[in-house]
């Protein structure tokens, strides 16, 4: 059995991904105001997934395209999600799709793996831990 999540986003918030997540690893990043955003489905066997371009235009007019993979946008993504506390599955397949024309990160889950063991002395300890002092000593 699988459980799939689909999170649409609008071209702003990927844009606003994008441009947190090249900041913080400290890509270049072209100089001026994004004018625009375009994507393309990759059709090859070489390549698949959605590539990203951003078109953006400096000050005097000109106009720099910016190519973004798959990758480096679904690692924005997930990086936006986390930033705003929506909570996304370690274990799970991600992968960009485009559904009307919005680029939506699909999320895949698949509940035949091997489940986790918890050990019952383990999970009380733990607990336990998680008490203030004072909340311990009368135990």
């Amino acid at each position: 059995m699988k459980e799939l999540r689909c999170l649409v986003f609008t071209d702003q918030e990927v844009v606003r991904a994008v441009l947190d997540r090249r900041r913080r690893v400290k890509d270049t990043l072209p100089v001026g105001t994004v004018s625009r955003i375009v994507y393309h489905r990759n059709e090859g066997p070489e390549q698949e997934g959605i590539e990203t371009r951003l078109s953006i235009t400096d000050d005097d007019g000109a106009v720099t395209e910016l190519a973004l993979a798959d990758t480096e946008v679904t690692a924005a993504l997930v990086g936006y999600c986390m930033g705003r506390r929506i909570p996304l599955p370690v274990a799970s397949d991600k992968m960009l799709h485009l559904i009307n024309g919005a680029l939506t990160l699909m999320i895949t889950m698949n509940f035949n793996k091997a489940p986790r063991l918890v050990v019952a002395g383990a999970a009380e300890g733990a607990a336990a831990d998680r008490m203030s002092p004072k909340r311990r000593i009368g135990r």
